[in-house]
């Protein structure tokens, strides 16, 4: 089992719409390919961390470097594990800048995601680092 984890940063004119795309894409790739992980958007910012096979996981990730619909693209670790982190999750997403949620349901959902985050088992490096960025990311 492969993961590898990056961080980027969303162009400016990226929409709403892009990132639907990005998760319908995503999702059928992934179940097509047997790779997991976890995506978190906030603030104008992706982390990504994903699961398979190394080969697949590679070639997908070179792919994500030349999407056009987010630039800084940068590899934060890629490591050889025992087992999948995330073996259910396809791809979770949740807006938390949509103008549907409110106030008490984004912090609802930020203080969830920090327990999750806070109490998810690490067991490599990759996976301490997803977690401590994305929780900074939903913090800001």
């Amino acid at each position: 089992m492969f993961e590898l984890i990056y961080r980027s940063v969303a162009r400016p004119t990226i929409t709403t719409a892009d990132i639907e795309n990005i998760l319908n894409t995503s999702r059928d790739f992934n179940a097509k390919n047997n790779i997991t992980g976890c995506l978190v958007f906030h603030n104008n910012e992706f982390i990504q961390i994903l699961e398979g096979d190394t080969q697949t996981v590679k070639a997908l990730y070179a792919k994500i470097k030349n999407d056009q619909r987010h630039t800084d693209v940068m590899l934060l670790d890629e490591n050889e594990k025992e087992q999948r982190i995330f073996p259910n999750w396809s791809m979770a997403y949740y807006d938390l800048n949509s103008n549907n949620v409110n106030e008490s349901d984004r912090l609802l959902f930020i203080n969830n995601f920090i327990i999750t985050a806070d109490i998810t088992e690490k067991p490599t490096h990759a996976v301490k680092l997803f977690w401590h960025i994305a929780k900074l990311l939903v913090e800001e």
